[in-house]
């Protein structure tokens, strides 16, 4: 799940340790319990910590993480990023090679790549709009 969201393998298996401690741990416990490098283990805690997924505390000289159950506001974001970063960028550079395009086979096949990036993002923007309204109801 976390590569889906852009995370690397070595950020999933910190933050699944995490989830699954029952007390904040330290870079050395991490270390001990991955068998990873303290460098991409502290890499991973800063990718973690910057998207709001890892709590860091200090106690003393000793940095503490706690993991922050974020999985419902992470997988109501992938259907934005989907259509921002993905869809409309296709569209839009469908669109200009349509223009551009002097076969009228081309054309055609161009129109039906349209036709579904359309159909998309009008799908995506839905369960955007929808998303949105639960997540009011959240709130409530």
């Amino acid at each position: 799940m976390m590569r889906r969201w852009g995370y690397t393998h070595t950020d999933g298996k910190v933050y699944a340790i995490l989830l699954l401690s029952e007390e904040p741990l330290t870079i050395t416990d991490l270390v001990e319990v991955t068998n990873l490098s303290r460098s991409s283990i502290s890499a991973s805690l800063t990718r973690l910590s910057r998207d709001y997924l890892v709590n860091v505390r200090k106690n003393g000289k000793t940095k503490l993480f706690t993991p922050i159950p974020a999985f419902l506001e992470k997988f109501l974001n992938q259907p934005k990023e989907i259509l921002e970063k993905e869809v409309r960028p296709l569209k839009s550079l469908t669109e200009v090679i349509l223009r551009e395009s002097k076969s009228q086979e081309h054309k055609l096949k161009l129109q039906e790549v349209l036709s579904d990036l359309k159909a998309l993002e009008c799908v995506l923007s839905k369960i955007i709009k929808m998303e949105e309204e639960e997540t009011e109801c959240f709130k409530k």
